[in-house]
């Protein structure tokens, strides 16, 4: 395991075949109060971090109409973003508030994901679907992509499958869930059974698998594995 961050990671996507693009919440120095983001890959292969620029971040979260999208949007860190299987935009928010751009970059859609009229939040696509959670309801929730209905939802309000989850995300046909506080499952793409997979002494507000490496995020920082 090897520490690449001292500071709470807010965004983590997927940069090539062996590296991520991550995005630090880094305090000010002239005022610990406030802060700014920082943009930077870590390459698996060679264990390093490395600075990257603002738009190349942009350009794997958006896509090629990325300086369009993020100029309309308020805060495109703090969002989750996928690119759909007809090149639409979708990005959802941690309040549920969503929108939806299309291929050159227009605001097509705006609207907001609830599910008992509870907050849904989080995105991790699979095909002609995504994956969200709802925390106060234990339980995440597949959405069609061509038309934002509910299409399948595993967990519930008073089962133990998931506690609070907070965090999903997509690798290798298989889904990864932050819950419990300190716990992930994973959920097998083929039959969509849950087992645990990872546990830590530590609050994992985010996990990303890639190939045989993972990242996880937590408060106080992140580390490769």
């Amino acid at each position: 395991m090897q520490r690449i961050s001292r500071c709470e990671v807010i965004d983590i996507i997927d940069y090539n075949d062996h590296a991520v693009v991550f995005v630090e919440k880094r305090p000010l120095a002239e005022n610990p109060a406030k802060y700014r983001a920082n943009y930077l890959v870590y390459d698996f292969d060679k264990q390093q971090v490395e600075q990257i620029t603002k738009s190349a971040y942009l350009l794997k979260k958006f896509g090629p109409e990325f300086n369009k999208i993020s100029a309309q949007v308020r805060n495109f860190v703090s969002c989750d973003a996928a690119i759909l299987y007809d090149k639409r935009v979708l990005m959802i928010y941690p309040n549920g508030e969503a929108g939806i751009f299309d291929r050159d970059g227009e605001l097509g859609w705006t609207g907001s994901f609830a599910y008992h009229e509870e907050t849904v939040s989080g995105l991790a696509l699979e095909g002609k679907y995504f994956w969200c959670v709802c925390k106060n309801e234990n339980c995440i929730i597949r959405y069609s992509a061509q038309n934002m209905k509910v299409d399948l939802r595993i967990g519930g309000k008073n089962a133990v499958t998931f506690q609070a989850p907070e965090h999903i995300s997509c690798a290798d046909g298989d889904l990864y869930v932050c819950c419990n506080t300190n716990k992930v499952k994973r959920i097998d793409g083929t039959n969509y059974g849950v087992e645990d997979y990872l546990e830590s002494k530590e609050h994992i507000l985010r996990f990303k698998k890639h190939g045989k490496n993972a990242i996880i995020c937590t408060p106080y920082g992140a580390y490769a594995v």
